[in-house]
């Protein structure tokens, strides 16, 4: 187990997280989400964070991203402080945000319209075709996504984040409404496609089996206001496959942590008694 300020090791750039603090106003009330926030993603780390519900890792996400800004701190890509969207970042929502009326293929080509990521359409057809393949997408180029599974639908948007070819992927529990054979499923294909192009990735999950199999790191997180309760560093190799979550060590690893978010969910109540 680990923890340190993100400026420790700042000079590696990647995504860093800086004292990060953000509330909403909510009816006659101001409500404390994140506070005085420290995290930092290496280059090609594949960082999970887990927490209790409600304490605001889709808000984490969502200013990383730029949809939100914070009230104090910053949010930092390759030193660059970010002030807005943009197409260093890519998000993949729990919801199958893909377009309805597009095919998969025009659905993955879509971000390479865009001016930002803008390609020849031989350079479009060209990456389309390597991620479909990729994806295992192959005989449904031209298929609309309400013909797919749940399961098809988050790999064309999982081929679509890959295609614009980010720095970062944002993921806010992107296998959440998957069911359990699936997501064991997506999570292999994950894995493989980040194994093949390695990209910086936080990855939002309540699951602690998903996100030890997947992660370098699992980051605990607090209720609110949030913060880093506890940070795992996760022993496994990769490639990794459905055996790893059998072994002593990933179940000794799933034990610890879900004895920390037990512990961190226990002193939520007990605050929350404390106040009425």
């Amino acid at each position: 187990m680990t923890q340190g300020p993100a400026s420790a090791g700042a000079a590696q750039h990647g995504l860093v997280v800086r004292g990060l603090s953000k509330s909403f106003r909510h009816r006659q009330e101001t409500v404390e989400v994140i506070r005085r926030l420290d995290l930092q993603v290496l280059p090609s780390e594949f960082v999970v964070v887990v927490g209790p519900s409600g304490a605001g890792k889709t808000t984490l996400l969502n200013l990383i991203a730029g949809f939100l800004q914070p009230d104090a701190g910053d949010v930092l890509v390759d030193g660059k402080p970010v002030q807005g969207p943009g197409p260093k970042r890519c998000v993949v929502f729990q919801e199958y945000a893909v377009f309805p009326w597009l095919t998969v293929k025009q659905n993955i080509e879509f971000g390479l319209k865009l001016r930002a990521r803008r390609r020849p359409r031989d350079e479009r057809q060209r990456i389309a075709r390597h991620y479909i393949d990729m994806m295992g997408l192959t005989g449904f180029e031209d298929t609309l996504p309400r013909m797919l599974s749940g399961g098809m639908r988050q790999r064309v948007a999982i081929a679509r984040a890959y295609a614009v070819d980010p720095e970062i992927l944002l993921m806010d529990e992107p296998f959440g409404a998957l069911d359990a054979q699936t997501r064991d499923h997506m999570q292999e294909q994950l894995l493989e496609i980040n194994r093949r192009e390695r990209r910086t990735v936080l990855f939002v999950t309540h699951s602690v089996e998903e996100a030890i199999f997947l992660a370098d790191r699992v980051v605990v997180l607090t209720a609110r206001p949030m913060g880093v309760r506890d940070i795992f560093d996760i022993p496994f190799g990769y490639p990794r496959s459905h055996d790893t979550k059998t072994t002593a060590e990933f179940q000794e690893l799933r034990r610890r942590i879900e004895g920390v978010l037990r512990e961190e969910q226990r002193l939520t109540t007990n605050k929350e008694v404390a106040m009425r």
